[in-house]
């Protein structure tokens, strides 16, 4: 099988504000206006934000609804195509009904805008494009081409809610070509490589024009990645980066040059961290930045996912690389250097005021493990799983 990559943010795409639907105050940083669309066929649209609610109406798969953001305070567990999903509900209406209204549960949509009603994206070109990428069979690799080909003629010069809205519906099409599609059996044992090419692969440096089966991947969006042993095919954030880059929002433009640079480098591999700690650190500030600055950014809850994990790898380790050493049960050099370099550099952040609490008990524990540090690391664990 395709190893299993680490995606920073599982819920990708769906970014719903967590905001309580009852009693909550009033945020006025809040957008007016919300537009998602409909990423799985017949989803119920509820009378309450809750399974057993009298169904309003089946939502089939592409169509849009619009609402204000408001999501209820609840999470429930669901399967769509497969997956499980704890999520919580979003009000909203069908754009071309609005008295069909309802709540949907929010890991079956995808929000592709939130903003001033009045510059939302062109809705007619949003659902051709849906159209497109519904004709389009993800499981075939030619399709890649396709859905590229119709981006770049119809969104080469439109409004930036509208390009953002393209990047959220071509982003996922191809990452689910890659993930659904089955991709890596294209790859499986039918590459001949060599020494030399896996090294240029490895360092971003592959001539793709050099095998037929690279120069498909290439062609359809795709490039190679490395992974437990073995190369497969994975969306390449290059050409994302390269087309939307200038075309989309300010905070999609950032967002989209931090998540090319992640998946080119990645940091987690095998079980393990294979960057420095003080590396690490500084990709969780930037994600905390980044939410402070966009706090209703459209893919908000994959932002703030990574932000908490890389905190949580800084706080409590991983399984190839912990915090404690298996000889001597002490805090190890690198979690402490790294802890030094995130108080120094970033004092004012609220990763520095978990590393301070964390290293400081350490400290006053001989830098060893003890139970109060064990309980400290269980409830930060605790914390982030109940986000």
């Amino acid at each position: 099988m395709k190893p299993a990559l680490l995606f920073l943010g599982a819920l990708a795409a769906l970014g719903l504000t967590q905001c309580r639907s009852d009693k909550a105050p009033a945020d006025p940083n809040k957008p007016e206006y919300f537009l998602y669309a409909v990423r799985v066929d017949d989803l119920p649209l509820r009378k309450k934000p809750e399974q057993d609610a009298t169904i309003v109406a089946h939502l089939t798969e592409g169509e849009l609804l619009e609402g204000q953001g408001e999501v209820s305070a609840q999470r429930e567990e669901m399967m769509l195509r497969g997956q499980s999903y704890r999520a919580p509900y979003v009000s909203a209406n069908r754009l071309k009904d609005e008295k069909q209204a309802g709540w949907a549960f929010s890991a079956g949509l995808t929000e592709l805008y939130a903003g001033p009603r009045a510059d939302r994206p062109d809705p007619n070109a949003v659902e051709a494009l849906i159209r497109h990428l519904q004709g389009l069979d993800f499981r075939d690799i030619s399709n890649g081409a396709k859905a590229w080909r119709y981006v770049e003629k119809h969104f080469e010069a439109v409004p930036k809610p509208l390009a953002d809205a393209a990047f959220l519906l071509l982003e996922p099409f191809l990452r689910r070509m890659e993930t659904e599609g089955e991709l890596w059996k294209i790859t499986d044992g039918r590459l001949p490589f060599t020494e030399a090419d896996a090294q240029a692969v490895y360092k971003g440096r592959f001539d793709y024009s050099k095998y037929p089966i690279t120069d498909s991947l290439y062609a359809n969006g795709f490039r190679l990645a490395w992974g437990e042993g073995m190369f497969f095919p994975v969306v390449n954030w290059d050409r994302l980066r390269d087309f939307f880059g200038p075309r989309v929002s300010p905070a999609m433009q950032r967002y989209i040059i931090q998540r090319t640079e992640e998946y080119k480098h990645p940091i987690y591999e095998d079980g393990g961290i294979v960057v420095p700690l003080e590396a690490v650190a500084e990709m969780a500030v930037w994600w905390e930045k980044f939410n402070q600055r966009y706090p209703y950014f459209v893919r908000r809850d994959e932002t703030r996912e990574s932000e908490a994990w890389l905190r949580l790898v800084l706080l409590n380790g991983v399984d190839n690389t912990p915090i404690f050493s298996p000889e001597t049960e002490e805090v190890s050099q690198a979690y402490r250097s790294a802890w030094e370099y995130t108080l120094q550099r970033h004092p004012k952040t609220e990763l520095a005021r978990r590393v301070k609490e964390m290293a400081d008990l350490c400290a006053a524990e001989g830098w060893k493990r003890s139970d109060k540090v064990n309980a400290l690391r269980a409830r930060i664990l605790q914390e982030y799983n109940d986000r």
